[in-house]
């Protein structure tokens, strides 16, 4: 199975999707534009594991203190269930009891069990193989360039301008992220929209730098989906020389951030 492979079983009733983790799963199986949403989501929405052996595992969400040992439940070839939501960890009946389990925000679980290949909602209708060669690009950011390709076949003009509503708390927290990394040279901001989708325009971000753009990308990524309304999407590219939105950016608009 690829890493960018997702896994449906066959339909049952349940309660699925309960969370917008959940609904981004089931529509990223189906439609490819939806999975950098998903991988977002992924990264910033807690996540479930069973946890087995722990001194003082009990059944519920516990925090892990520093220095704590946690046994994590796993299958009999090594890989670690996962869980979008404490229901999915009891879906077909397969699970009767009730079971110790651990919450923790994605990023934090990944950066725990790297190495690992962990199958996210095992017993579900959707889910999904997380590979270690998947996890690590998703950690550092590279993934993003995978799901941000999009081929268009057929002549399509593409809009772009400005937003009507200036996201001023994403384009602070952009700043903040951009000055604290030290390694963009400015951004520009715009909305963009192809004239043949019936999808509203989503804002995209023009980045400036000579460093890593996957783990800018990935980094800003990540802070804008806690800012952004549900939804709705955002795409970072780097600034090329000879690229018509580029050009866009350098000669019709002003950047939200320059570095000083």
């Amino acid at each position: 199975m690829g890493i960018l492979d997702f896994f449906k079983s066959k339909k049952t009733e349940n309660t699925f999707p309960e969370n917008e983790l959940e609904r981004t799963l089931k529509e990223a199986s189906l439609d490819v534009s939806v999975r950098n949403e998903f991988y977002m989501k992924l990264l910033w929405n807690e996540l479930y594991v069973l946890t087995n052996g722990h001194q003082n595992s009990e059944e519920g969400n516990r925090t892990l203190e520093k220095d704590t040992e946690v046994q994590l439940v796993t299958f009999k070839e090594g890989e670690i269930p996962v869980f979008t939501s404490t229901n999915r960890i009891f879906d077909k009946g397969i699970i009767k009891n009730k079971v110790p389990y651990m919450a923790m925000k994605g990023q934090d679980l990944f950066g725990l069990t790297k190495g690992a290949t962990l199958i996210l909602n095992p017993y579900s209708d959707y889910g999904k193989e997380l590979v270690p060669q998947e996890i690590e690009s998703l950690l550092n950011g590279t993934i993003f360039n995978e799901t941000n390709r999009v081929e268009i076949k057929e002549d399509t003009q593409v809009l772009i301008g400005q937003p009507t509503e200036y996201p001023k708390d994403l384009v602070e927290e952009l700043c903040s992220l951009f000055k604290k990394e030290g390694n963009v040279n400015s951004a520009y901001l715009a909305i963009i929209k192809t004239d043949k989708s019936e999808d509203k325009p989503s804002l995209i971000v023009g980045i400036e730098t000579n460093a890593n753009m996957a783990s800018i990308s990935g980094k800003a990524g990540a802070l804008a989906e806690q800012i952004i309304p549900k939804g709705e999407v955002i795409n970072f590219i780097k600034i090329e020389n000879n690229d018509g939105i580029s050009d866009y950016f350098l000669n019709q608009t002003k950047p939200f951030y320059k570095r000083t």
